[in-house]
């Protein structure tokens, strides 16, 4: 459940394999680092599969913003922007219990970016 390896090759979109692999790999560092301050090893089960689900879907999404944006900002400034508003970015549209999900998600990974500044 916590970030792992598997997530690299879920990630893959076949773009830019350089640039996606050192992306995917800053992506699972950053999310590892989230998981232990969040201390989200100590929530149950069903908390922890929530935040899986979502960090592997915000992790995705970036990716491809990443490989398809000119913006050569860091991983963690672009998640950092891309959850300011409050929420996550609108990945799940038809799922709207999915997209609270990872919006709760997102909001506390932006409290963890902005402590890393």
């Amino acid at each position: 459940m916590a970030p792992n390896e598997t997530w690299l090759s879920d990630w893959k979109i076949g773009l830019s394999p350089e640039t996606e692999a050192q992306a995917s790999r800053e992506l699972l560092e950053l999310f590892r680092r989230f998981w232990q301050w969040a201390e989200l090893t100590h929530n149950s089960r069903s908390t922890q599969q929530r935040y899986s689900g979502a960090l592997h879907a915000l992790g995705g999404w970036t990716l491809e913003q990443v490989v398809q944006s000119a913006d050569q900002s860091s991983i963690e400034s672009q998640l950092r922007k891309a959850t300011s508003a409050g929420d996550g970015p609108l990945i799940y549209q038809d799922q709207p219990e999915w997209q609270r999900e990872l919006d709760v998600t997102c909001r506390k990974l932006h409290k963890f970016l902005c402590l890393q500044q």
